[in-house]
């Protein structure tokens, strides 16, 4: 137990006058925005198919010779990066205008618009431009050394009454990808994963709903002078083996600042492992850079200090903390936030191996929502391959009024910045479903509630931890250290009745307005249990 001088919970913390909000002037640029930070608008319940696909006329062939491959994509960014950037060609107003609703009622005409003629475990649809999702995207086939440009057809899709021209019809253009595939149930094809909006993209695993998502890059999250959008302009998926249980897809990223060539290894069931690898060529300078960066929602919880009064339902989130495996093996927990000003927060200056955001209240009675269905959404967990150089591991929450907006960010920030012409290559594999694909080594935190003490200027923390060998925690020590005020009377003791343990403690903050806590029980120089991190504020 220690006082004022402990070691803070995070590295570093920019106020908020440091670190302003993200403009929310996104929608031409982002696109897929949910408000301050980011709108993930497509539906929450994923795309479900069971009905055969008629056979289309067969495209003009346009490339043949050698295998096709990274190298080919990673020739084109180079070449794009040397020349001008050229914004995406403007989307019609009258599909420009559209609302949410009207959207998602543009339905797929066809159940296969990759291979239609294949039986395997893998099917495509692709979206059409329009509402927020104004950048065209390209689609190409590939088949060996054979690769063909999917030509965007009005009949694919079934526009019903909405009211757009016929010329908006016909040169839409596409929006985005997604895949099917039986995850749940045989011969029932879901939704796997969704390309659409910028570089955004989101997977599923057996059993879940859309919930957090990933970006191809981040540039300029938080800052004063507002976010820039890389969005895939173009993509090339490799015709699937019948019987593989993978799928390999390749994209091109574009922006005014910098272009990328990227490789997504997919591979599905209970859960999707995705594995990626990046080739970036600045077009300029850049700084704040944000690598392999996660997005995800947090409303409320019990872990909050200040509760929601006027809600039903007990928790409202995507996603509840940040997991982190450090470089020198201690497991991390930090609770997400909806704080009152925007905070950015520094977790370690060394690279993790590995990082995630986590769901980890897993019942319905957890959120009491059947329409959400957030006790589903995905843990996204990441673990880099190879070496991302010097930077830092950062979150960022931004307050929202809601649950429709995405205000939580974590990602790699590099040290340095980014020198026009220089590539830069990552690699790192991503894991999405029900359950963590990594599990720490240690005792896990299963609940954490946090309160005001009735009549008193002190807060109550609790923490609970996952089930233990009944004498897991015989002689144990608790760790519990603030970076401002004073703790006072903390203990640990067994639940009644499981193999529980519950640790407790209470915060003094005096004159503080902000304090890190962190605290962790070990027995000697072994902790047994993952290093609890919170952030502490008066507001």
């Amino acid at each position: 137990m220690a006082e004022a001088d402990a070691q803070p919970a995070v590295l570093e913390a920019e106020t908020s006058e440091e670190a302003e909000a993200v403009s929310p002037n996104m929608a031409d640029e982002g696109v897929d925005q949910r408000s301050v930070l980011y709108n993930l608008d497509a539906e929450s319940v994923p795309q479900q198919i069971d009905a055969p696909a008629p056979s289309p006329q067969q495209p003009e062939v346009v490339m043949q010779g050698r295998e096709f491959g990274m190298s080919d994509i990673v020739d084109q960014a180079r070449r794009l990066a040397a020349s001008e950037f050229q914004p995406s060609p403007a989307v019609p107003d009258d599909a420009k205008a559209m609302n949410y609703d009207q959207y998602r009622r543009i339905l797929p005409a066809e159940s296969d618009m990759g291979w239609p003629e294949d039986k395997g475990r893998y099917r495509f649809l692709f979206d059409p431009r329009g509402y927020l999702f104004n950048h065209e995207v390209k689609i190409n086939l590939v088949n060996g050394a054979d690769v063909t440009p999917k030509a965007y057809d009005p009949d694919l899709f079934d526009f019903k009454d909405l009211p757009l021209s016929k010329h908006t019809r016909q040169t839409l253009g596409f929006a985005g990808v997604r895949l099917l595939a039986p995850i749940n149930r045989s011969g029932k094809f879901d939704e796997v994963l969704s390309f659409k909006g910028a570089s955004f993209f989101r997977a599923l695993g057996a059993g879940n709903v859309y919930g957090a998502s990933a970006r191809g890059l981040g540039l300029g999250t938080a800052s004063p002078e507002g976010e820039e959008f890389p969005f895939f302009k173009e993509f090339w998926i490799v015709h699937p083996d019948t019987a593989d249980d993978q799928v390999e897809m390749f994209a091109l990223m574009d922006s005014p600042s910098v272009t990328g060539a990227f490789r997504f290894l997919v591979t599905t069931g209970q859960t999707t492992r995705m594995d990626v690898e990046a080739t970036f060529f600045p077009r300029k300078e850049i700084q704040r850079v944000g690598l392999s960066p996660l997005t995800s929602m947090y409303y409320f919880s019990p872990h909050d200090v200040v509760k929601q009064a006027t809600d039903y339902r007990p928790a409202v989130h995507d996603s509840e903390g940040l997991a982190v495996h450090m470089a020198n093996g201690e497991w991390a927990w930090r609770p997400l936030l909806n704080p009152a000003e925007l905070e950015v927060s520094v977790l370690t200056e060394d690279q993790p191996k590995g990082f995630g955001l986590l769901q980890r209240h897993r019942k319905f009675d957890d959120f009491s929502d059947l329409e959400a269905g957030y006790h589903q959404r995905p843990d996204v967990w990441i673990e880099p391959t190879g070496e991302w150089g010097e930077g830092q591991l950062m979150l960022v929450e931004i307050p929202t009024v809601n649950e429709y907006n995405d205000n939580i960010a974590v990602f790699w920030r590099p040290k340095n910045s980014w020198r026009a012409g220089e590539a830069k290559t990552i690699s790192y594999t991503m894991n999405w479903g029900l359950k963590p694909s990594v599990m720490p080594q240690v005792v896990s935190v299963s609940e954490t509630r946090a309160g005001k003490k009735p009549g008193e200027k002190r807060y109550l923390f609790i923490l609970d931890y996952d089930e233990s060998p009944s004498e897991y925690f015989d002689d144990a020590e608790m760790e519990i250290t603030t970076s401002a005020g004073e703790i006072l009377n903390p203990t640990l003791r067994k639940h009644p009745g499981d193999d529980r343990y519950r640790l407790s403690f209470e915060l003094d903050p005096g004159s503080a307005s902000m304090a890190e806590l962190r605290t962790v029980v070990h027995k000697g120089e072994t902790p047994l249990t993952e290093t609890w991190l919170y952030r502490w504020r008066a507001k």
